[in-house]
């Protein structure tokens, strides 16, 4: 078998545009949202993350992917985030969540997106909470969103 003749093979099959983009600074990172931008890139499936940020009482950022959920929230979705969140934070001290939406397709939300982001957001505010900020990753990049109302407000 020779192997040159199937890479050859596979690159004449290869099509797509390619994009240079400028290094990223420092002053591309200085907001977390933008590190876990950075992090996250380009949708690859449908998942849904939870990101504690580091506490202002101590303790590290924590990460939660939440994968093989279905597109549309079940009825128990806010019960069963609810009890995550809730734990999480009274294990840790978290006092916010970054939401982050991954899904092929556009940067803006649709109605799945929306409904999952009330679902999170609900869950948070029983938890005691706050939604700080909402990333989709979509298919090109990843956009921030404002969570949506209601919050809590900062103490």
């Amino acid at each position: 078998m020779d192997l040159r003749s199937d890479e050859e093979g596979i690159l004449n099959r290869m099509t797509g545009a390619y994009r240079t983009y400028r290094p990223v600074t420092a002053d591309d990172l200085e907001r977390l949202e933008a590190r876990i931008a950075s992090v996250l890139g380009p949708a690859i499936r449908w998942q849904l993350w939870l990101f504690f940020p580091p506490s202002a009482f101590g303790g590290d950022g924590l990460s939660v992917p939440c994968d093989d959920l279905p597109r549309r929230p079940p009825a128990d979705a806010a019960d069963v985030l609810f009890t995550m969140i809730d734990g999480v934070a009274r294990l840790t001290a978290h006092t916010e969540l970054i939401l982050a939406l991954e899904r092929r397709g556009s940067p803006d939300p649709g109605r799945l997106d929306r409904d999952w982001m009330r679902v999170v957001a609900d869950a948070c505010d029983r938890a005691g909470v706050r939604l700080r900020s909402v990333l989709i990753s979509h298919t090109r990049g990843v956009r921030g969103h404002a969570p949506p109302e209601p919050t809590l407000t900062e103490a």
